[in-house]
């Protein structure tokens, strides 16, 4: 067949131009034949039925010629252009342009009012609010919905859907209104109100083509096909049809047509609203999203924070004793405590030593601290503590305090040893104070505890930590013992050159001497090892965080495929409708990003309190929580966006 009429011939041939024209058309799914070689050609303002008996192709034909299905092989055209030159964007305009669609179920979002769902065509197509404003109401009160204008969709009468499923799909002032099975689901009262108003919009010029299985509803039209395996069998022609078109078109539905432009800001305001729509009617589902997002942002910006605090209090630590400590020990350890009294008492005859202390590590597996007899229990706890030798210098050069007891016994404990314990190693131990009957087992003997640490000063182990006496237990081999010197301010380095020929002027190589200063060079590192830690676990929390919410917009973009139809089908462009759900992704996502950075900036100032640390949160901790929560957030929208934009609208509306 030749292609219809090219525009620019004589009007009256122009006017009797098919407005839809079928030419060898075929639509095929797995396993069935649903069109096979149909021809079909609708003008302007005709009433068309198409009738048959379920499963003859009716609704795949409605479908086809409302861009809604692609044919498997044939051609079609609309208003004389051909369907297979137009790319997605062009055939979403042509069919926000051209059709209204009105399905048995109405299709309405149920969450908005009825004038929100009558101009919801004009919403996909970026239709402006002042132009929506001016249409709904006249299209309601047409109708007999206006007083209903407020009321939710979900809260109509199904007759009521099916009249705001009209008034939406000729609000729009489209050419074609395509129905199928629009009385279906409805009374005999109310089906026959829908057929009067299908009646008038044909009477008006709209063309009008009704798929239905009621020979009463069919006898409504003017003109009717019918259908059997995919092929037309039989058409009753148009009765009604002339050379030209009824003079009310012109005035009709298509006079408001050159108003309806398509404007992109328009778009992007509905997407958002429509994105904030769906999460304020949802808002358990929206909550629990934001609580995945809250989660990994929160412990993301708690991260930074408690980073950033610890590196501060370590570097103050390291700051503070880099100026006036030094530590020594011998290379091969001491062989007796008098040889490190002997040491101890070099060391502080140099000039620039106020004190000096000793210290010694002891194995906690070995030693086997306890607070019962051992065997006296089957099973009894491990000590997961620090075990020491020290002095009482050793705490006083700390600047440690005892809350109970007296630590001079630790350098006079009248021939026996005796234990000062941290406050958390006397917690552990189940020790509250000293007193007369108070020890702890160690290497299975009592030894008296006789004193408790209430604030460590410079060593964080102190707390966690069993100390004994200096000469409590007699060295049996070599003991790595270390001399703690406290210097004037400025003099460690001169001091540490000096120490090794005063302890041992033949072989000064022996002496090993460390200057708290020589740890700064690890603050560096030790710095970004915190953070590169921090940014995994941050990573990790966000990224459980976008496959929860993933999996959430998942599940409902398959609950809103009726909605999604209806929007592909009233013209809405696949990238627009996309941009809703990562624009509701996004939303989500900075609302948790936000809730996550004040949480974790909160948690960030309680533990540093608890701790007695300065809280130091980066100015830009807080930028990167909401940063986190908008990029996963969107990111974890990405799938079901994509899902939605690529959906069938034919077969969302057949399922």
């Amino acid at each position: 067949m030749s292609a219809p009429v090219p525009g620019h011939e004589s009007s009256a041939r122009a006017q009797r131009q098919p407005i839809l024209s079928l030419r060898g058309v075929n639509r095929g799914f797995p396993g069935t034949k649903a069109l096979v070689d149909v021809d079909l050609d609708i003008h302007e303002g005709e009433f068309v039925a198409i009738v048959g008996p379920s499963g003859s192709g009716k609704s795949t034909l409605l479908n086809v010629l409302g861009l809604l299905d692609t044919p498997t092989s044939g051609a079609y055209w609309i208003r004389g252009v051909n369907v297979a030159d137009l790319d997605g964007r062009a055939r979403a305009d042509r069919r926000a342009d051209d059709f209204g669609f009105v399905f048995q179920e109405s299709h309405m979002v149920g969450r908005d009012a009825a004038a929100r769902n009558a101009v919801l065509g004009l919403r996909a197509r970026g239709i402006g609010p002042e132009l929506q404003k001016q249409l709904v109401m006249p299209a309601l009160r047409k109708f007999g919905l206006g007083h209903r204008a407020a009321t939710p969709a979900s809260l109509l009468s199904g007759g009521e859907r099916q009249r705001l499923a009209i008034a939406r799909a000729v609000i729009g002032a489209p050419k074609v209104v395509l129905a199928d099975e629009p009385t279906g689901s409805l009374d005999t009262d109310n089906g026959n109100i829908v057929i009067r108003h299908l009646r008038g919009l044909s009477d008006s010029g709209t063309t009008v083509a009704m798929v239905t299985h009621d020979p009463d509803i069919a006898a409504a039209a003017d003109r009717i096909i019918t259908m059997r395996d995919g092929s037309i069998v039989m058409d009753t022609g148009d009765s009604r049809r002339a050379d030209t078109v009824p003079a009310s078109s012109a005035a009709g539905p298509g006079s408001k047509q050159g108003a309806l432009v398509r404007r992109r800001r328009h778009e992007t305001i509905d997407v958002v609203a429509d994105a904030l729509s769906a999460l304020t009617v949802r808002p358990s589902k929206a909550l629990l999203l934001i609580m995945a997002f809250l989660l990994g942002s929160g412990g993301l910006v708690a991260a930074i924070g408690l980073s950033e605090s610890a590196s501060v209090k370590v570097s103050a630590r390291i700051d503070a004793a880099a100026s006036d400590e030094v530590r020594v020990t011998r290379a091969a350890g001491y062989a007796s405590w008098e040889a490190v009294k002997s040491d101890l008492k070099a060391s502080v005859g140099l000039n620039g030593v106020h004190d000096a202390g000793v210290i010694a590590e002891l194995s906690s597996s070995v030693v086997q601290p306890s607070t019962f007899r051992p065997a006296s229990f089957p099973e009894q706890p491990a000590f997961n503590g620090a075990v020491r030798i020290i002095d009482s210098a050793y705490l006083r050069l700390q600047g440690a305090t005892v809350s109970y007891g007296d630590v001079a016994l630790l350098d006079h404990s009248f021939g026996g040893p005796v234990a000062v314990l941290g406050q958390d190693a006397a917690q552990q131990l189940g020790i509250a104070k000293p007193g007369p009957g108070v020890v702890v087992w160690l290497y299975g003997q009592p030894v008296p505890v006789v004193g408790i640490i209430d604030e460590p000063g410079r060593d964080p182990v102190l707390p966690s930590a069993v100390m004994v006496g200096v000469g409590s237990y007699p060295v049996t081999s070599n003991v790595a013992a270390s001399l703690v010197l406290r210097t004037r301010p400025g003099m460690p380095a001169a001091i540490a050159e000096a120490l090794p020929k005063a302890l041992n002027p033949a072989e000064p190589g022996t002496v090993e001497v460390q200057t708290v200063a020589d740890l700064r060079e690890l603050k560096q590192g030790i710095n970004a090892d915190l953070g590169r830690l921090v940014a995994i676990v941050s990573i990790i929390l966000l990224a459980m965080a976008c496959l929860s919410a993933g999996t959430t917009m998942y599940m409902g973009v398959l609950a809103r495929s009726s909605e999604i139809a209806l929007r592909l089908a009233l013209g809405m462009r696949r990238g627009v409708l996309a941009s809703m759900f990562l624009t509701e992704g996004a939303v989500v996502g900075a609302l948790g990003g936000a809730a996550g950075a004040a949480a974790g900036m909160g948690a960030v100032l309680a533990y540093a309190s608890s701790e007695g640390w300065v809280s130091v949160i980066p100015w830009y901790a807080s930028t990167w929580g909401i940063g986190a929560g908008l990029v996963s957030g969107t990111l974890s929208a990405v799938f079901p966006a994509i899902l939605a934009m690529r959906s069938n609208p034919a077969l969302l509306i057949r399922a």
